[in-house]
């Protein structure tokens, strides 16, 4: 059964609708009456306002803010650029106190390059190198030795400043206007250059004296092998103050921001360079595996760098454009040519440390019994390379160290090599006076045939398993004729051994020298390939002497030396 309620006449007691209505419409005039005292206060204010403006009274500035990066950031700059980047840092965010917190630890680029290279794990955010050459660096050096080195982003330019010259007055008036990275090749002026390894304006200088000398590698290592002791000194400080005190024309290689804040007596002026005009640029460097937020701040950050050029002016830097500083002076080169590619300045490094590291060099010298031959009308093979042998011993640096072996066939028992002075430093005295004395005597060793083969595979087997990291490790090979040892390695044999000891990270490299024309010179290019090193021949007697000291001072541009 459905029951249904019976209609009922409400009279005057209000239905919950009603109710409701009624009270919407005291909230409504309980509002408006909140609304229009709002509107009375604000025309009273905006009076009083008006009215102080008009009698004189002077406004309240407001209070300035500034702007703050999104997120706090640790950031390693090298002394070079860090104090231009706490300018920035500070104008950016003016006299708030509540940004997040920006840290600027200052390390020189060379030193957390070697650890990034050796793996040590960060401890940045963003790294700020004084050029895009380091984290390249970095790179090359991780992939040689086979460190674990973190992965690095290298950001747009942000900064720039030249490689010029430092000169005094009167050595940049001896220079011209023509002066360039050719003046150093013609030694119209003696440079000294600061440590390549510690200072990225030297290594971008290799680059471009590179390619001053059309990218010929003779002409380039022996312009390197030719800086005397004076001329590679360890900071930009000691280069600036050798060109400085100088009495003879003299030149510092540097960056113009060094010579601008350089306040020695007497002064140095920058030369601009005529031909090449390699510049230095400086990046915000962050890792691969950077958080969203750090990436926001280096952004907001690179952006106020581009906007405080003031800023990095007055830090002797110029902006990302290379546009010339008003401080620089009238010569100043205002168009700058496409900065070095980090990495080939890196490579350009990698070039002048094989070039100028010390030798471990093993002489392994023919002495069978054709090197008894006359190849002059009073002198027999043996004499003649005796006397290029000496020359090459004399051309080497103190700090190179030297061994000697000599071979033939069966020289000991079975074996056909024998060595005759075990390896010690050029910078003995004793043993160098031993070297040439025996370079010397030779003569008294010839008798036998020509154990060639087995006697190379020794000598790289040897280098190979007392290798010397940081030296130039190579087995120079003298000879004169075919291998005559039947018992002994064929060719192919001895370029399989050769593969197999082959090792990139540590390379010892065979620089053979054939003299005359009985030599087997096919089978030392293939040995001299195999081990990435070079093979000559001096068909002459007397190209022996030239042909030897070539081969000494021209063992670190192996095998490119063209």
């Amino acid at each position: 059964m459905v029951r249904m309620q019976p209609n009922t006449d409400t009279g005057s007691i209000p239905t919950r609708a009603a109710a409701r209505a009624a009270q919407r419409r005291r909230r409504q005039l309980v509002l408006w009456g909140v609304i229009g005292l709002l509107v009375v206060v604000l025309v009273v204010v905006l009076s009083v306002v008006f009215t102080r403006g008009a009698a004189g009274e002077p406004e309240q500035e407001p209070a300035v803010t500034g702007e703050c990066l999104p997120s706090a950031l640790s950031i390693t700059a090298d002394p070079a650029v860090a104090g231009a980047l706490e300018a920035v840092v500070a104008d950016l965010a003016a006299d708030r106190s509540d940004c997040p917190e920006v840290t600027i630890t200052t390390e020189d680029s060379a030193v957390t390059a070697a650890a990034l290279a050796q793996g040590t794990a960060p401890g940045f955010d963003v790294w700020v190198p004084d050029s895009s050459m380091w984290p390249a660096r970095v790179a090359g050096q991780a992939e040689l030795t086979g460190a674990d080195a973190p992965e690095l982003v290298v950001g747009d330019p942000v900064a720039t400043t030249p490689v010029v010259f430092a000169a005094t007055d009167a050595t940049a008036t001896v220079l011209g206007a023509e002066a360039g990275f050719g003046s150093l090749a013609q030694r119209a002026v003696a440079p000294v250059l600061p440590d390549p390894s510690a200072v990225a304006a030297s290594s971008a200088a290799l680059l471009a004296l590179q390619t001053a000398v059309g990218g010929d590698a003779r002409t380039f290592t022996g312009l390197v092998l030719g800086l005397d002791a004076q001329g590679v000194v360890p900071t930009t400080a000691d280069a600036l103050a050798a060109a400085s005190a100088a009495t003879s024309p003299t030149v510092a290689v540097t960056t113009e921001q060094a010579v601008l804040e350089y306040s020695g007596d007497p002064a140095l002026v920058p030369v601009y360079p005529a031909d090449v005009k390699p510049t230095v640029t400086v990046s915000l460097v962050t890792l691969a595996d950077a958080s969203d937020d750090t990436l926001d701040a280096v952004d907001a950050l690179t952006a106020a760098i581009a906007d405080g050029g003031d800023l990095l002016a007055e830090h002797g830097l110029r902006d990302a454009s290379g546009a010339a500083l008003d401080s620089a002076g009238d010569g100043a080169s205002s168009a700058v040519t496409e900065p070095a590619d980090g990495a080939n300045q890196a490579e350009a490094l990698r070039t002048w440390e094989v070039l100028t590291a010390p030798s471990r060099m093993l002489a392994l010298n023919d002495v069978s019994g054709s090197m008894s031959q006359p190849a002059t009308a009073d002198m027999s093979r043996i004499d003649l390379f005796g006397q290029a042998a000496v020359r090459a011993i004399n051309s080497m640096s103190t700090d190179s160290s030297l061994a000697i072996w000599v071979f033939s066939s069966r020289r000991i028992g079975g074996q056909d090599w024998q060595e005759v002075v075990p390896f010690g430093s050029l910078g003995d005295p004793a043993h160098k006076q031993r070297t040439i004395d025996t370079a010397n005597s030779l003569d008294s060793l010839v008798g036998g045939g020509t154990g060639l083969y087995d006697s190379v595979l020794a000598a790289v087997k040897y280098m190979r398993e007392t290798y010397v990291p940081g030296q130039v490790n190579l087995v120079l090979l003298n000879t004169d004729g075919f291998n005559e040892e039947d018992d002994g390695l064929d060719l192919p044999g001895l370029l399989a051994e050769l593969e197999k000891l082959r090792d990139p990270a540590k390379p010892v490299a065979v620089i053979a020298i054939g003299y005359g024309p009985d030599t087997d010179q096919a089978a030392l290019e293939q040995i001299a390939a195999a081990t990435d090193g070079a093979a000559y021949q001096a068909l002459q007697p007397t190209d022996i002497g030239a042909v030897l000291v070539d081969a000494t001072t021209q063992r670190g541009c192996r095998p490119n030396c063209g």
